[in-house]
């Protein structure tokens, strides 16, 4: 009977023991999946922080291009406002 025993004893450590490793490659998997799942968040809200940033700068970008146009037509206008004037100024100077 006690040989009896032991076995059936052994049988069932082994059982739970097994059904232990299974419960704990389970838990780690899971574990895992859930940290790949944050790591995967995170990249995509990267992406989406630098897109949104790449966005903002070509906005930026197109708005300094308009007043760097804008201060060149001023400096053209300038010019030719300084031309007539110096025109204007010499044959002044002649009489």
């Amino acid at each position: 009977m006690r040989d009896h025993g032991q076995i059936l004893h052994d049988g069932i450590s082994a059982g739970l023991g097994g059904a232990l490793l299974a419960m704990d490659a389970g838990i780690r998997a899971a574990r895992e999946q859930a940290a790949w799942d944050r790591a995967e968040a995170r990249s995509e809200a990267a992406v989406h922080r630098l897109g949104q940033a790449l966005l903002a700068s070509r906005a930026r970008e197109a708005e300094l291009a308009r007043q760097l146009a804008a201060a060149r037509a001023e400096i053209a206008g300038l010019r030719i406002r300084a031309t007539k004037a110096e025109a204007r100024i010499a044959p002044a100077r002649r009489a």
